[in-house]
């Protein structure tokens, strides 16, 4: 009922990014902006630093009700395979995919 009030009156209010935590546990989920990921593989510190400076976060709520648009899971691993000179060209591509969907 919120939810119906809030977009009548127009009186959203824009969320600041979640706080950047720890590595991501495999069979959790991260978010950037309004897209949504499983980690299915192990990701590493580097990757990880890497992926907060592109705008990924955990997700910081236990039971998240927001809409996201869900990615397939198979695209983690292409970015987990990517060489880190060509992360931002796989990321750039990976999210494509996602808007298309």
């Amino acid at each position: 009922m919120k939810d119906v009030f809030r977009n009548l009156l127009n009186i959203r209010q824009q969320r600041r990014p979640a706080p950047v935590g720890s590595v991501p546990a495999v069979g959790t989920a991260i978010i950037r902006g309004d897209v949504k990921m499983n980690v299915t593989e192990p990701i590493s510190r580097d990757l990880w630093s890497w992926m907060v400076l592109s705008g990924w976060r955990n997700v910081p709520v236990k039971n998240d009700r927001r809409q996201y648009t869900e990615m397939p899971d198979g695209l983690l691993k292409l970015l987990i395979e990517a060489d880190p000179t060509q992360r931002d060209a796989v990321h750039a591509r990976i999210m494509a995919k996602a808007k298309e969907e």
